[in-house]
């Protein structure tokens, strides 16, 4: 045991651990360092070889004492056991933050390990042969000791901050009890765009622990490891498998590099992450640019993967040739078995590995290392020289020294060179005496030199030598980084000593060489200090590498820009020669650019402007004059290496930011302009790391108010990149619905939407108490959230004193005072002031004919000073067109007006604007923020109507989308006193029209509470805005929400079902109307013209109940302005419009067509097509052009042949409309062309594709466009066209068709097929699709409809998806990987796999004298397809001739390029599969053939899918497949019923209800003819003797009457005691005992009772036996006609709607009539056609409401979900929480009657 033990690490020396020492002290840190090992031999192997079975866990130690450089924050070992029986741990992980943490963490390791030893039973202990000498049996070690499994990670950090904390360290852990998702992760990274990361995890619904990237990429990665768990336990389980054999085939054959390439797509920053997997596959992926390091070793014992390669080659004992890097953007995954592979992840970018890591970090024992940093050494010598001579000095009076560690090898390069230059000079001097020697010995005697001269000049060459001295040493092993700033100056000074004596005292140049010079805090401190004490004359220090200008990003600690030694300088110029406006405009560009993500372009660093005036010897010189401490006598001199020598020395590592700015990504150089700004700010935050994510996420701004100007005022703010969070107390209907519903904001113009160039905070409303006078509530807020600035937007607050309040608690506050804003609130003091300051009043309001235009203008101001705003709105407040009608506050509004000129302006400002801030100025009562001045335009001038405190409404939202800049800026500044000339600012090339939309009745009584639709279509219209005024969020019912009038043209399913209300009352959220003016709808333009189409597009879009807004804004608008000097004002000029026509002229729009709407959809798209742009110097063929033409030269493709493709997408259009998603549909129509066009060999060059709808949705419109785009970008194709049509009458309501049109060139030589290449033996590849692509959907609707299931509910076959969902993955583009094929000459032939399915594909591709043979065991059928071939009994050749069957696209080649094409495809992350060959063909045999479907493509007849991950399924699986409720149905004899519907429903794994039975009284009914055909139970009540009963289905006499009997029928008559058939109890009774018999013979819990039973035959008993048990549906919408023949009652009542209601049933009450109708469940209405019968009107009553409904009403009951509620208030119904969270989402879409 002993032995055993002593094999375990030894424990590591206490001497305490240094490392090299950095940068003159300034170092720059978090370099981490990891390692990750794959044992490959069992235990034994390593027991025997090398005599001990911890043979990984020795070798992670030596990896982790040789990595000691790289990290001493913290520590961190994990270890993974493979193949170990539950019960056991597989996955240990210990990790440590103390002072030696490698020595901590395996010192504990080492004591569990011996605890666990020394308890070795004593059949675990075997003794060796012939001696003393025992051994623990290496498999029980496995079991029993921790840390001894097969696969190793561990970590060593260096931390960013103070918080070095254990939760910081890794490897991190992602537990699970599935070992597949079990996921342990470790690296050298750091990632620049953390928090839009952190914000994806968010959007999806994760709740991320921390803002840290390990943990942010932890999750994202996790995430899809889940999808893909999920994703094979489908596919496993829907071929029969058990859950325990899935989870092997998923450790089998998850798909790592899948996984990566997922999460990994939007990764920005330099990394190289490991990860384990509890099940043991491991991987390390490494970042496109190859920024940070890694190296791999593989042979046959163990595959090795760290941060360099030289402890690799020491701990393992390989030579170099063995150890490689790991390529950048590949990842080497590493599979449970043993086998390893490299694996494309991401497209490797230009090769930019980190010089500054290779110069300071790298271990110097690399081979590499040792001859780069020498090369950086050498490289000083010549310039060093230079600056010697240049002061009369040389090498002779010169001692050359270094900074200890990591510069040493750079100062034996120089030292070296500094010996060779020597020589040569040596040399030289050597030659010039032979020469001259020789010169006088031919001049004649006595002319030579002397042999005493010789022998001088010989012994001065001779004393000539190199001084070295080892000045400097680190005396105390003092760290000097991680601290707090103002803790390490103090202790750099003491970290550095020096040898005295090695330098004569004025006469010596004393050079100390370093690695780099970073700040330059220890050099003036500490080292130039200590070193001017030996008393050189001069000191030069070198830095062999350039000067470091700019922050690294990537993981070393160089953060803070104003800490650059080299920044400060360059600064410090700009300041000293009057440049600091450069500083201005480079903070503003750089701030411009923070908001805009990673993902709208490319970024621009703007910081090298700091830089470009001055050359690298200016900034060296300034660096100098800033690092010389007072007091030192030597003359100080920098000398910094060049880029070019840096890139000479060490050409394979390009990546040079910190010197050039070059950054790599686009994130880089964001955190570089993030640095600037929080320079410049003034600010310490880092410019990356968790501080500066949470400090950027934490900026609150609180504006107070609830209309649409505050509304306004909070979407501008939230633009701001300096604000995290924008507060709205109380807010409105658009605050509360923003971001999430998309409510209150749209275009911020035509691109931002598309490129993602606006930032937005959240708005967040806040109910608040605003109670005067001392709004207590509200100051505790601003106190509790730290609120930077508070808007006071509403004047009655501030005339309440809420400025003053909050102003006093020292909240900065925009908002005027009290006192200020009595210029509004006081008559009295308004006339006054105005009167003392003469200001130009108007006379009084303007009267009914006077025509004097009214504008307002604004201006801000500080309390000191103000600025007015650039443009005058005009606005409109007659409430009828034609300036008619009461006055209101406003009813709309333009900006800028046509009638003020500059001129104007300026005399607005000196009249009006300046006597008031000047006179409020004092009077004492200073004016901070912004005042409204509505004025009249006279012939005598402006003139004042009336001064507001604050922006009011309409002016606001006119006025506010045209602003530019960042509003915070502004607003800060005017409550800080701070307003600068020039910050408010208008485009001036845009215009903007607001309408409001009111309600009825407004400005007198109105209603509120209605419900407001069609938000989501008016914000895609480009430009617009729609602020909210008079909205709040509600709870409201679907009923009510469905109350809403829907704009003309709106889909068929909103104009028809939406007119029915679900009697269920589903709480949902909504947003409502609570006042008189509701909306205002702003657009942005570039006209006026464009600005109010745009807007009355939006409008038109919205829709609630009596809802009204004015046709004329800006339609009156004056083209001329009003020059001074005229004495009247020209007419207006009307802008051309049709809004305002009678009802009797007709229009375009009138008849179906909306032109606007179509142009602005049009302009919508543009971004959307310059996405498509593959050439950025070209531009794009926007619409308005309709150039249908493409230079093909342009497109880089020559002369050839022209390939063409047109597609529709079909009934797939179909369910995309009932999910309500069209986001793939684009892309489906883009894969369809392109993939037919690269099947034949040929490019894609262009595409076009035509949307024509019976009315225009804009958001649809957008969402098919933009998959479009998508899809064009991806296939590598321009988008030329998208044209839109109108066509009404054409289509059903909601209905349109989508087509397409692709053209490709190709060489002539190079088009596909090949026929006459195609040989028998060729291979077949298929590659896989994504779905079911774009066919068969017709079969799909049909096996769906007839199941009897909804689109929103789970998919049988994928718990965590929708159904509609599983169905509508976009179709797969192959277009690239085609094509590279194609040009590689391996392809013989292609084809996609669409029209025909796998059948008929092959067609056109393969000669008449082959066929395919496909084998089916060769690739798996999808799950989807497996279920719909169960349920829909489809037969193996129809789903051959109909669907792809899981392929996407089939490729023929030569058998001996297979491999090749295997290889290439695998290299573009395709998942190729030979999937058969090309066999001869007999004439008139079959052209495909797929063998063994039958057998392989197993049809489970109950197949479904219930995920065993309740943690992932908790919220995502439906409730109702927990329980099945036994269910009867009784029906009549009507031929036409929903029997078919429930058998199918209830055989579906999901339901929760089981038929068990179906009764009747006829034997015949073919209700029990179809449950024998199904196999269930059929039961003939009575044996046939109630067929001649009146009761059964003509129901009981209305005109009967008299007492009812406790056995009576439900309708409460009886009828005597002469019963049908001789009984003597009546008929009701003998047939209510006869069911209830027979539904506890089938222990039935629940009755269904069809249309066709009259249920006056259950009796009252009966009913309260089963109350909650009974179901009964009726053939109307109930309350209508509720009598025993509604079809007819229908019919003679010339209604146009009827339908079903399911309903429970209920006793009725004394004396009732034959109501036993309940609380209903479900209703579903249809149409009734003029020519309608009772026949054909039936009919499709029970086809197309009984049908769809029934089942989901018996799916809701049999489920829980809803149930019949009794107390004291009678009969309702009672639903659990699930349901009504379901119904909350939208999840149960069905509906009820209207008011007929």
């Amino acid at each position: 045991l002993k032995q055993a033990n002593a094999r375990l690490p030894a424990p590591p020396p206490r001497a305490q651990a240094s490392r090299p020492s950095p940068a003159m002290g300034d170092e720059p840190h978090h370099e981490c360092g990891f390692a990750l090992l794959r044992l490959l031999k069992p235990l034994e192997y390593y027991e025997e070889k090398y005599g001990t079975s911890f043979f990984g866990l020795n070798r992670m130690y030596l990896m982790m004492e040789k990595q000691r450089n790289r990290g001493q924050d913290g520590c961190g070992v994990a270890n993974v056991k493979l193949d170990v029986p539950p019960g056991i741990k597989y996955i240990n992980c210990e990790k440590s933050i103390d002072k030696d943490p490698i020595k901590d963490v395996f010192e504990r390791v080492q004591r569990m390990g011996a605890d666990k030893l020394h308890r070795a039973p004593p059949e675990a202990v075997i003794s060796e042969e012939g001696s003393t000498r025992t051994r623990v049996d290496p498999t029980w070690v496995k079991e029993n000791v921790p840390f001894a499994g097969e696969l190793f990670l561990s970590h060593v950090r260096y931390g960013t901050d103070s918080d070095n904390t254990i939760d910081r360290c890794h490897p991190m852990l992602r537990e699970s009890n599935w070992m597949t998702r079990s996921l342990l992760l470790a690296g050298n990274f750091n990632i620049t765009n953390n928090e839009d990361l952190f914000s994806s995890l968010v959007q999806i619904g994760q709740h991320p622990r921390e803002l840290s990237d390990t943990v942010t990429l932890l999750e994202k990665i996790g995430h899809f490891v889940d999808k893909e768990n999920n994703d094979l336990y489908v596919k496993y389980s829907a071929t029969g498998q058990a859950p325990r054999t899935c989870f092997s085939l998923i450790a089998e054959n998850i798909n790592v590099a899948r996984i990566l390439r997922r999460a990994s797509t939007d990764w920005d920053g330099g990394y190289c992450i490991a990860g384990l997997f509890g099940h043991g596959d491991a991987f390390v992926l490494r970042d496109p640019c190859g920024i940070r390091p890694a190296f791999y070793m593989a042979n046959e014992e163990v595959i090795v993967v760290a941060s360099e390669a030289p402890l690799i080659q020491t701990v393992f004992s390989v030579c170099g040739e063995e150890v490689h890097p790991l390529p950048p953007g590949q990842a080497l995954v590493v599979k449970r078995s043993g086998k390893w592979k490299l694996e494309n992840v991401l497209a490797p970018m230009a090769l930019k590995q980190c010089s500054f890591e290779r110069i300071y970090f790298s271990r110097g024992n690399d081979a590499g290392v040792y001859r780069e940093r020498e090369h950086l050494g050498s490289s000083l010598l010549q310039p060093l020289l230079k600056l010697l001579e240049a002061k009369g000095d040389s090498l002779a009076n010169t001692v050359l020294s270094f900074i200890p560690n990591t510069s040493e090898l750079a100062f034996n390069g120089l030292v070296k060179e500094a010996q060779a230059e020597m020589a040569r000079r040596r040399a030289t001097v050597i030659k010039q005496l032979m020469d001259k020697k020789k010169t006088g010995e031919g001049a004649g005697a006595g002319a030579g030199t002397s042999q005493a001269d010789l022998e001088e000049s010989l012994r001065r060459i001779g004393a000539m030598s190199v001084r070295t001295e080892k000045v400097v040493h680190k005396d105390a092993k003092i760290r000097t980084f991680i601290q707090e700033d103002t803790s390490r100056e103090h202790l750099t000074m003491h970290a550095y000593d020096i040898h005295y004596g090695t330098v004569k005292a004025g006469e010596d140049v004393l050079v100390a060489l370093d690695d780099s010079i970073v700040r330059g805090n220890t050099l003036k401190n500490a080292i130039l200090r200590t070193l001017d004490r030996l008393g050189p004359k001069r000191i030069i220090i070198l830095s062999s590498c350039p000067q470091i200008r700019y922050p690294d990003v990537y993981g070393i600690d160089m953060a803070k820009l104003g800490d650059l030694a080299a920044f400060k300088a360059a600064i410090t110029l700009l300041q000293e020669r009057g440049m600091e406006s450069i500083l201005t405009e480079v903070y503003k560009a750089c701030r411009a650019q923070l908001s805009r993500p990673l993902a709208s372009g490319d970024f621009v660093n703007h910081v090298q402007r700091i830089y470009e005036p001055f050359t690298p010897e200016e900034i060296s010189a300034k660096i100098v004059e800033q690092v010389t401490p007072r007091g030192c006598d030597a003359e100080i001199g920098v000398l910094f290496n060049t880029v070019e020598a840096l890139h000479e020395a060490m050409p394979e590592h390009a990546g040079d930011w910190y010197f050039t700015g070059d950054y790599p990504t686009p994130g880089g150089t964001k955190v570089c302009c993030r640095a600037f700004v929080l320079w410049f700010e003034g600010s310490s935050a880092r410019c990356y790391g968790v501080s500066s994510a949470s400090s950027c996420a934490q900026t609150p701004v609180l504006v107070i108010g609830h209309g649409g100007s505050e509304h306004a005022l909070a979407w501008k703010l939230s633009q701001s990149h300096e604000v995290g969070c924008v507060y709205v107390a109380p807010g409105n209907g658009g605050i509360a619905g923003h971001p999430a519903h998309g409510h209150g904001h749209g275009h911020g113009g035509d691109d931002e939407c598309f490129t993602g160039r606006m930032h937005q905070a959240p708005l967040v409303p806040v109910d608040v108490p605003l109670t005067p006078p001392h709004f207590k509530e509200v100051k505790d807020f601003c106190r509790e959230r730290s609120i930077v600035l508070a808007v006071v937007g509403s004047e009655q607050l501030i005339h309440e004193g809420l400025s003053d309040a909050l102003r006093a608690t020292g909240v900065p506050v925009f908002g005027p005072s009290q006192a200020a804003a009595e210029v509004e609130s006081s008559r009295a003091f308004s006339k006054a002031f105005s009167q003392r300051h003469e200001l130009p009043m108007a006379a009084g309001p303007q009267q009914d004919g006077e025509t004097a235009p009214e504008i307002s203008v604004l201006a801000f101001g500080d309390g000191v000073s103000f600025q007015v705003v650039p443009a005058a709105t005009q606005d409109q407040k007659r409430c009828l067109d034609e300036e008619r009608g009461a006055i209101t506050d406003g009813m709309g509004a333009f900006a800028p007006s046509p009638l003020v000129d500059k001129e104007m302006l300026a005399r607005i400002e000196g009249e009006v604007f300046r006597p008031v801030f000047e006179g409020l100025r004092h009077e004492d009562r200073p004016f901070v923020g912004c005042l409204h001045a509505e004025l009249v335009l006279t012939s005598a001038g402006p003139k004042v109507l009336g001064l507001r405190s604050c922006i009011s409404e309409p002016v606001a939202q006119a006025l506010i989308p045209l602003l530019e800049g960042d509003l915070f800026e502004v607003l800060a500044a005017c409550a800080g006193s701070r307003l600068h000339s020039g910050v408010l600012s208008v485009n001036k090339d845009k215009s903007s029209v607001a309408v409001v939309m009111a309600s009825g009745g407004y400005p007198g009584n109105f209603q509120r509470g209605h419900v407001i639709s069609g938000l989501d279509r008016a914000l895609c219209v480009p430009g617009a805005h729609v602020f909210h005024t008079g909205t709040t969020m509600e709870d409201v019912t679907e009923t009510d929400a469905r109350r809403v009038r829907t704009p003309s043209g709106s889909h068929f399913k909103r104009s028809l079902s939406s007119s029915f209300h679900n009697t269920l009352p589903c709480l949902s959220q909504a947003v409502t109307t609570c006042g008189g003016r509701v909306l205002t709808v702003a657009a942005v333009g570039r006209s006026l013209l464009e600005a109010r189409e745009r807007a009355y597009v939006a409008v038109r879009a919205i829709s609630f109940t009596d809802s009204w807004y004015r046709h004329d804004i800006a339609a009156l608008a004056s083209v001329s302005p009003l020059r001074s000097g005229n004495n009247s004002f020209a007419p207006p000029a009307r802008v051309a419009d049709d809004s305002n026509k009678t009802t009797c002229e007709f229009t375009y729009r009138s008849s179906g067509v909306d032109s606007a709407a179509a142009d602005a959809a049009m302009k919508s798209f543009e971004p959307l097509i310059r996405r498509t742009c593959q050439d950025a110097g070209s531009e794009p063929m926007l619409p308005a052009l309709r150039g249908k033409s493409c230079e093909i030269g342009k497109m880089g493709s020559g002369t050839g042949v022209v390939i063409s493709s047109a597609n529709a997408l079909g009934t797939k259009l179909k369910v995309a409309s009932h999910v309500g998603n069209f986001d793939g549909l684009g892309i489906d129509l883009v894969a369809l062309c392109v993939n037919d066009i690269a099947a034949r060999g040929a490019e894609p060059l262009f595409f076009h594709k035509h949307l024509s709808v019976e009315k225009l949705d804009g958001r649809q419109a957008m969402q098919l466009v933009k998959g479009v785009s998508e899809g064009c970008v991806e296939a590598g194709c321009r988008l030329l066209d998208t044209g839109v049509s109108e066509l009404p009458g054409v289509f059903a309501p909601g209905g349109f068709d989508f087509v397409g049109f692709a053209v490709g060139v190709a060489e002539q030589g190079s088009l596909l097929p090949q026929k006459e290449a195609m040989a028998e033996g060729d291979a077949i590849i298929a590659l896989p699709a994504s779905g079911f692509h774009s066919n068969g959907y017709s079969l799909i609707r049909a096996i769906i409809r007839a199941a009897g299931l909804e689109y929103n509910q789970a998919a049988p076959f994928d718990p965590t998806r929708s159904l509609g969902e599983a169905l509508l993955p976009p179709t797969r583009i192959y277009a690239k990987s085609v094509l590279a094929l194609a040009k590689a000459g391996l392809l013989r032939g292609a084809v996609q796999v669409a029209r025909g399915g796998l059948e008929r594909c092959f067609d056109a591709v393969v000669p008449p004298h082959l066929a395919a043979h496909l084998r089916a065991d060769s690739w798996e059928l999808p799950a989807a397809l497996r279920w719909l071939a169960a349920v829909g009994k489809v037969p193996c050749k129809e789903l051959i001739s109909t669907f792809n069957c899981g392929l996407g696209m089939a490729l023929i080649c030569a058998p001996e390029c297979e491999d090749k094409v295997l290889k290439l495809l695998g290299d573009m992350h395709e998942e190729p599969m030979v999937v058969g060959r090309l066999v001869p063909c007999a004439s008139g045999a079959p052209r495909v053939e797929v063998e063994g479907a039958q057998g392989s493509w197993l049809m489970l007849p109950e197949l479904g899918v219930s995920l065993p991950f309740p943690e992932v399924l908790s919220s995502l699986q439906d409730p109702w497949t927990v329980s099945r409720m036994r269910v009867m149905v009784l029906a009549g004899n009507e031929d036409v019923t929903p029997v078919q519907a429930l058998l199918s429903a209830t055989k579906l794994p999901a339901s929760a209800a089981a038929l068990v039975a179906v009764a009747s009284a006829y034997p015949e009914a073919n209700a029990l003819m179809l449950a024998r055909s199904a196999g269930v139970k059929e039961v003939v009540l009575g044996d046939g003797r109630f067929t001649n009963s009146d009761f059964f289905c003509d129901g009981l006499d209305d005109d009967l009457g008299g007492a009812a009997t406790a056995d009576a029928g439900a309708g409460g008559a009886d009828h005597g005691a002469d019963g049908v058939g001789g009984h003597s109890k009546n008929a009701a009774a003998d047939f209510s005992a006869n069911l209830e018999k027979e539904m506890e013979a089938v222990q039935a819990e629940l009755l269904v009772v069809l249309d066709d039973v009259d249920p006056t035959l259950l009796t009252r008993s009966f009913h309260q036996h089963r109350a909650g048990k009974v179901l009964v549906v009726h053939a109307s919408l109930l309350p209508a006609f509720p009598g025993p023949s509604p079809i007819e009652a229908a019919l003679r009542a010339g209604v146009c709607v009827t339908g079903c209601t399911v309903s429970f049933a209920v006793p009725p009450s004394l004396g009732a009539k034959g109501n036993c109708y309940g609380p209903q469940i479900l209703q579903e209405p249809v149409r009734i056609a003029a020519c309608d019968t009772a026949a054909s009107l039936r009919q499709r009553v029970v086809t197309q409401c009984e049908t769809p409904v029934l089942p989901r009403a018996l799916q809701l009951v049999a489920s829980g979900s809803v149930a019949l509620r009794h107390d004291e208030g009678g009969f309702g119904l009672g639903r659990s929480a699930s349901f009504t969270e379901a119904a909350s989402q939208g999840m149960l879409h069905h509906t009820t009657a209207p008011q007929l």
